[in-house]
C-alpha cells in the first residue's frame, strides 16, 4: 500500500529517470487502510511500472481512482480526473438565471411604473395594515437592486476569466475582479485602479450606480395637498316666507312677536360682533362651504343723513326768560323728531307706517336719531340727523363657511314700494298688509300680516322715543321702567349721561364708538333679523359644496430615469460579458470557487507561493507575478 501511494505523489514524467529499473505489476489487489474517519477502501488498481532502459522511453500509464459510495464502473474511464470532473461542472454553466434575474429586476421596475401611474394624481390609497404606498415602492425597489446586482456579479466574475485567457496579467488582478463582484466597496477600488478595463469599469459604474435605485425610487412619488369638492352634503337655510306670530291682547297690534324672534333683535342690538348670521343653523361638515347664489325672504336696512333738513326749534312749553336766546333751544326735522332743549345731546325717535299708506307697506319701522355732538372734537357743537328704515326685501345672498365661520354677501337686494291705504275701496281685506315680493329667480316670497303686525306692535314699545341728558339737573329725574344713569367714557364723549332706555345707550355707543356705527348696528339688527326669518317657518335648505383638503400622489417622473437606465446598463453589461465569453473561447466559470480548485496555478508558481509569509506579502508577491489561462495536458490550468 506504501509503495501505492509513493507512485502517485509525483508526476510520473518528471521524475521517470530515478525509478529503478524494476518491472512488477500489482493487478487487481484491493487496497485499504485504517484512518482516524474509519476503515477506506480503494477499489482495484492497476498500475504499471516504468521500466527504464538506454533503448527505451518512458511509458506512462493512465490511472484510473474510484472511492467507495461513488457508482462503480467496471469501464475504465478514458479522460484524467481534473478533465472529467470539469466536464461535469459546465454541463450546467450558462447564463439563464442572470438572464431571469434581469427580467425579474426589469419587472420590479415596470410594477413600479404601472403602480405610480395608477395612483398619480389620486388620493393616497388605503390599504390593509396600515401598507402605504411608499413600503410597497421601496419593496419593488429592492427587489430590482438585489436582481440586477446577480448579472453585475455574474458578468465581473467572467471577465476575470476572460482577463487572463486574452493574455498574461499580473495575478492579483484576480482578487480585484472577485471584490468588485461582492461589493460596492471592490466595484470602486477596480475603477479607481483601472483594473479592469473598458468592460470591468462599465460593470464597476453600473454597480455603483445602482445603489440610487432605491433613493431615487423613493422620490418619484411625492405627496401634495389640494381641496377638493364633495357636492350635496352641506345645506344652508333660506326663508320662502315668514308668519311667525302668535296673538297677544299686550300688542297694540293684536300680534307679539315669537320668542326667537324677540332673541335675534336683541342679539342685533347687543351682541356688538358684527356676525349675526353665526347662529344660523347650517350643516358644513368639514368647516369649510361653498353654495351657489341663492335668493331669501329677509330683513333690509337704509339709512338717510338728513341733517340738512334740521332746524331750531324751542319748546312753546318752557319758560324762559329770554325767548330770544336760542342757545337754550333744542333741534326738529320735518318728519317730526326733536331734541327739546339744549341739555339733550341725542335722542331716538320710532316712526310705524300708519295703516292709511304713511309709507310702504313692506315697512317694519323707522328711526330717527339726531344729536348735537361731533364724532371728533370734544365740546363741540355738530347738530346731525340721520333717518333708517327696517323693511321686508328679498336678498340675492353669496353664502360661505370658512374655517367654521358663516360669510354672507348681499350680491342684490328686491323691494316692494308699494303703498296700501285701507281706507281706499281697492284695499283688499283679505290680503291685508301681507307683503309679496318677487325674487330674482321670479319667486314669490311672503311676509305675512300678523308678523308685520307683531314687529311693529313690539317695537313701538321696545323702540320707545328717549333721549341722552348730560345736565346736572337731569340726574334729578326720577328712573323709571328702564332708564339709566351712567358716568360714561366712550369716544370723545364723557361725563355722567341720563339715558331712557338701554335701546337709546346701544346707539349712542356705537355712534361714538365706531366711525358708521349707527349704520353698523341697524345692520346688525336687520341681519339678525334675518337670520330668524331663515331659522324658522317658511325655511327650507339650498344644498351646497363641502370642501376638503386631502393628500394625493404626484408623480415626478424625472427621477424613474435612474432605475430604467441602470436596467438598460445592466442589460448592456450582460450581453458584452455572453459576448466576450463567447469571443475568447473562455470558459463559463464566472464566481466559481469549484474552477478555483480545479484549475489551479502550475507546481512552480505554487511553490513559490507556498514558501511561506503573511497573506499581505503573498499579496505583494502577486502583484509581479503574471498568469494566463491556458490549456494543458490535464485540462484549464494558470500558469505563470
Amino acid at each position: 500500500m506504501e509503495s501505492v501511494r509513493n507512485s502517485h505523489s509525483y508526476s510520473p514524467v518528471a521524475n521517470a529517470p530515478d525509478i529503478v529499473q524494476a518491472e512488477h505489476t500489482v493487478l487487481n489487489q484491493d487496497t485499504s487502510y485504517e484512518g482516524a474517519a474509519g476503515r477506506k477502501s480503494f477499489a482495484s488498481v492497476d498500475v504499471q511500472e516504468i521500466q527504464n532502459s538506454s533503448t527505451s522511453s518512458p511509458r506512462v500509464s493512465k490511472q484510473t481512482w474510484s472511492f467507495i459510495g461513488a457508482k462503480r464502473s467496471d469501464e475504465k474511464r478514458s479522460s484524467t480526473p481534473n478533465s472529467s470532473r470539469s466536464s461535469a461542472f459546465f454541463k450546467t454553466s450558462s447564463w439563464t438565471f442572470e438572464i431571469v434575474s434581469l427580467f425579474v429586476g426589469l419587472g420590479a421596475i415596470v410594477g413600479i411604473i404601472a403602480v405610480l401611474a395608477c395612483f398619480n394624481g389620486q388620493a393616497l390609497p388605503k390599504w390593509p395594515y396600515d401598507i402605504t404606498l411608499n413600503a410597497l415602492i421601496a419593496l419593488l425597489a429592492t427587489i430590482a437592486n438585489a436582481n440586477m446586482a446577480v448579472p453585475l456579479q455574474s458578468g465581473l466574475s467572467q471577465l476575470k476569466w476572460i482577463r487572463f485567457r486574452a493574455g498574461r496579467a499580473p495575478l492579483s488582478d484576480m482578487e480585484a475582479f472577485d471584490e468588485a463582484s461582492r461589493g460596492t466597496w471592490g466595484a470602486i477600488k477596480l475603477l479607481i485602479t483601472a483594473r479592469g478595463g473598458i468592460f470591468g469599469s462599465f460593470g464597476a459604474v453600473i454597480a455603483i450606480v445602482a445603489l440610487a435605485i432605491g433613493p431615487f425610487a423613493q422620490q418619484i412619488a411625492t405627496y401634495r395637498m389640494r381641496t377638493i369638492s364633495i357636492p350635496e352634503t352641506a345645506f344652508i337655510p333660506r326663508s320662502l316666507n315668514y308668519t311667525g306670530a302668535l296673538p297677544g291682547n299686550s300688542s297694540s297690534t293684536g300680534f307679539v312677536p315669537i320668542l326667537p324672534m324677540k332673541a335675534a333683535v336683541y342679539n342685533g342690538l347687543f351682541a356688538e360682533n358684527n356676525r349675526p348670521a353665526a347662529i344660523l343653523p347650517v350643516a358644513c361638515p368639514t368647516g369649510n362651504c361653498t353654495w351657489n347664489p341663492f335668493d331669501t325672504l329677509a330683513v333690509c336696512t337704509e339709512c338717510i343723513d338728513i341733517s340738512s333738513f334740521m332746524e331750531r326749534w324751542c319748546n312753546p312749553s318752557a319758560s324762559s326768560t329770554n325767548s330770544s336766546d336760542l342757545s337754550t333751544c333744542g333741534w326738529r326735522v320735518p318728519q317730526g323728531a326733536v331734541l327739546s332743549s339744549a341739555e339733550e345731546v341725542f335722542s331716538m325717535t320710532s316712526l310705524l307706517p300708519s295703516p292709511y299708506g304713511n309709507m310702504p307697506h313692506s315697512t317694519i319701522m323707522r328711526l330717527i336719531f339726531m344729536g348735537t355732538e361731533s364724532q371728533t372734537v370734544a365740546n363741540a357743537l355738530n347738530p346731525w340727523a340721520l333717518q333708517c328704515s327696517l323693511q321686508g326685501c328679498v336678498q340675492s345672498m353669496n353664502s360661505s363657511v370658512i374655517n367654521g365661520a358663516v360669510t354672507e354677501t348681499v350680491l342684490s337686494t328686491k323691494f316692494n314700494t308699494t303703498v296700501v291705504d285701507m281706507s281706499k275701496p281697492a284695499f283688499d281685506p283679505e290680503v291685508g298688509h301681507t307683503v309679496y315680493l318677487t325674487g330674482s329667480d321670479n319667486s314669490t316670497y311672503l311676509l305675512s300680516q300678523g308678523a308685520l303686525l307683531a314687529m311693529r306692535g313690539w317695537f313701538g314699545t321696545l323702540f320707545r322715543n328717549g333721549s341722552a341728558t348730560r345736565t346736572s339737573t337731569a340726574f334729578n329725574r326720577t328712573i323709571d321702567d328702564d332708564a339709566v344713569v351712567v358716568n360714561l367714557t366712550v369716544g370723545i364723549s364723557s361725563g355722567e349721561t341720563f339715558f331712557d332706555s338701554d335701546i337709546v345707550t346701544a346707539f349712542y355707543w356705537n355712534y361714538y364708538q365706531y366711525p358708521s356705527g349707527l349704520q353698523m348696528l341697524m345692520s346688525d339688527l336687520a341681519s339678525s333679523m334675518t337670520t330668524a326669518f331663515r331659522s324658522f317657518m317658511g325655511a327650507e335648505p339650498v344644498v351646497g359644496t363641502a370642501l376638503a383638503t386631502e393628500s394625493y400622489v404626484h408623480v415626478r417622473w424625472g427621477f424613474i430615469a435612474l432605475p430604467i437606465a441602470v436596467v438598460a446598463l445592466t442589460a448592456m453589461f450582460l450581453a458584452a460579458a455572453m459576448w466576450r465569453t463567447k469571443a475568447s473561447g473562455s470558459k463559463l466559470w464566472k464566481s466559481s470557487a469549484l474552477a478555483m480548485l480545479f484549475h489551479g496555478l502550475d507546481s512552480g508558481t505554487r511553490e513559490k507561493f507556498g514558501r511561506g509569509g503573511s497573506l499581505e506579502e503573498k499579496r505583494k508577491w502577486a502583484r509581479g507575478v503574471r498568469v494566463q489561462l491556458d490549456e494543458g495536458d490535464s485540462g484549464s490550468l494558470l500558469r505563470d
